[in-house]
This record gives C-alpha cells, structure tokens and sequence, in this order.
C-alpha cells in the first residue's frame, strides 16, 4: 500500500472506483485541465464538500429528534445513532445515554433515567425492554391528545347547595326573526 501512496495516478482511479451517485457525477464533471495531480482533485473535493461539514448535526439536532409514532424504538435508536455518528466532535457515551433519553417520552424517560446505563447500548436494550412491556401491558403509557377535539363537553352542575346559573347560556338572548 506504501507504493499506492506516491502514484497519483493510481490514487485517482482508487478514489474515482470508491465515489457512487452525486459525487461520482460530480466527478465525471471535472475539468480534467484543472486536476493534475492528487492535491487538485483532493482540493477540489473538499471545495465542493466542504459544506457537509458546515450543517453537520450537532448536539442540538439530537436532543429535538423525537421518535415517530409508528417507529419500533429499535429503529428510532439506530435513526439517532446515525445522526450521532455524523456530529463532530464525538460524543461520551454517557453524553449520548443523556441525550438520547431526553428525546424520550413516558414511560420510556423516567425508566431510562432512573436506570444506571453508562452506555447508549444499554440504554437502548432498557428502551426495549419498556417497549415490550408497554406491549404486554405490564407498564402503562401515558397516551398524548394531539390538537382539539372539537367535543363540546357537558358540565354537570351539582344542584344541591348551588344557587346560581344552571344553564351557562341563560343571559344569552337569541333574536327572533323579523317579520
């Protein structure tokens, strides 16, 4: 691999054969004039890459991830694991064991927290755990209302000892129609 290093043209081709979809296209684009050696297609690259690493995620970005209604919490913790992966300067695994149990909700927060997991594997298999019970209905979920109903409830109004309006709508008046 040592002699890869100082052929140039061999390096090219390495990277050219390692590139798939956009980037290979944005290969096959280049203007063969400007790269002549392996430092013009590795500045060239960066130039054109350069701002994956400027809206990289951050911490931020982790702890605003939610789980999705329909989402196994083994597929939300992989979906957030990923984005973990491409935060820059990596995080403790305690750091993400906190993190990611903040983008928890009931019951799987309060569990999570409560436990002693140090590492995001062990917070995810505690996670799992919950998920199944939540299933078998050995813990109980708290259910969200999402937006208004639009139920117009009843209120019962206790008659004994309550001297006051017992129809909440008895000052209003209701013209009648004209003739």
């Amino acid at each position: 691999m040592v002699e890869v290093v100082h052929d140039e043209k061999l390096l090219i081709h390495f990277f050219q054969d390692s590139l798939s979809g956009a980037a290979l296209n944005w290969y096959m684009r280049l203007d063969n004039i400007k790269i002549q050696k392996w430092k013009d297609l590795v500045d060239a690259f960066v130039k054109q890459y350069k701002y994956n690493m400027d809206i990289a995620p951050d911490r931020t970005n982790l702890s605003n991830l939610e789980k999705r209604d329909k989402e196994s919490i083994r597929e939300y913790a992989q979906r957030w694991r990923d984005l973990v992966a491409q935060v820059h300067h990596p995080l403790l695994d305690k750091e993400m064991v906190t993190l990611f149990a903040n983008t928890l909700k009931d019951p799987y927060y309060e569990h999570v927290m409560g436990s002693s997991a140090q590492q995001f594997t062990d917070a995810v298999a505690i996670t799992e755990h919950i998920e199944q019970g939540v299933k078998n209905g050995r813990i109980f979920a708290h259910m969200e209302k999402k937006g208004f109903e639009g139920k117009r409830k009843e209120v019962n109004y206790v008659e004994s000892g309550y001297r006051g309006r017992k129809n909440p709508f008895q000052n209003y008046h209701t013209p009648s129609p004209s003739p």
